[in-house]
């Protein structure tokens, strides 16, 4: 059976959804997305993701008429339409089709449009190895807390820490470190105590390291959210990323330096196995 997906009000085979030449998303980057992952019947955190989604229309100002519950039963409808129990949706918001002129016209219709998929899975291996991060200028706008699909910079630089044989990259302002290109950074410092930085406009502020901060309290573990800098981060015992579609990845050499004994750490292990157990 062919994928479906969705686009402006119909469900269709995924080949033939395509909008105009001329919409905002495709000339302006003018809109945007979120990422929710299902399993066991349930969107993992679903309103949190919904909510962040709405908050970003209302930072782009992109005029909408369609509800939360729209949204949330057109995720379900999608996993069901493609006989799936598992994976992750991705819903694309833009501001619509108008005449290419660089203000924002008025009164256009959004283009709705979403995707279900499997996605990756790390395997055991995987985890326990962690993966290997550069550090690099950010460079990015200063409005990351808005969720965006203007993504080319974390896409290019995403990239370029492929092309140097690292696996990913985490962004540096000012010698204060960010996140990573598409993921929250998190270190656990030599007393144990785990940090990442502040929710501001400089950050996404992910709905996975929420819950995972949430987990970390529960579990009685000090957590600060704070700036921190390159040298802590290259001192910690351990460092990792958390993103909704990959969840959490041990980064286990940042820069060539190796992080702990250049293995997963226990604080990314206990959050991963508790996180497993709040998906079911």
């Amino acid at each position: 059976m062919s994928r479906i997906s969705f686009l402006n009000g119909q469900f269709l085979p995924h080949e033939n959804c395509l909008v105009h030449i001329e919409d905002r998303g495709f000339q302006f980057a003018d809109g945007v997305y979120e990422v929710t992952l299902f399993k066991n019947g349930r969107l993992i955190d679903g309103e949190a993701h919904i909510e962040r989604l709405f908050r970003s229309l209302r930072e782009m100002k992109i005029e909408h008429n369609f509800t939360k519950e729209f949204l949330t039963q057109l995720q379900f409808d999608l996993f069901a339409k493609n006989n799936m129990s598992e994976g992750t949706c991705y819903i694309q918001i833009t501001r619509g089709m108008a005449n290419r002129v660089p203000w924002m016209p008025k009164n256009l219709t959004p283009t709705i449009s979403a995707t279900v998929s499997l996605g990756k899975k790390m395997t055991e291996e995987e985890f326990e190895k962690g993966v290997s991060i550069m550090t690099h200028e950010d460079i990015r706008w200063k409005r990351c807390d808005i969720k965006s699909v203007a993504l080319f910079a974390s896409s290019f630089i995403n990239q370029k820490a492929k092309d140097s044989g690292f696996d990913d990259v985490i962004f540096v302002r000012d010698n204060v470190v960010t996140e990573g290109s598409f993921a929250n950074a998190f270190i656990v410092d030599q007393n144990d105590t785990l940090i990442t930085k502040a929710a501001d406009n400089l950050i996404l502020c992910g709905i996975t390291r929420n819950r995972m901060i949430a987990i970390a309290q529960e579990k009685g573990l000090k957590v600060e959210e704070r700036n921190f800098s390159v040298a802590e981060m290259l001192a910690a015992k351990e460092v990792f990323l958390t993103s909704s579609s990959l969840i959490l990845r041990p980064a286990t050499k940042v820069d060539g330096k190796q992080i702990g004994d250049g293995k997963a750490g226990k604080i990314a292990k206990i959050l991963s196995a508790e996180y497993q157990k709040f998906i079911g």
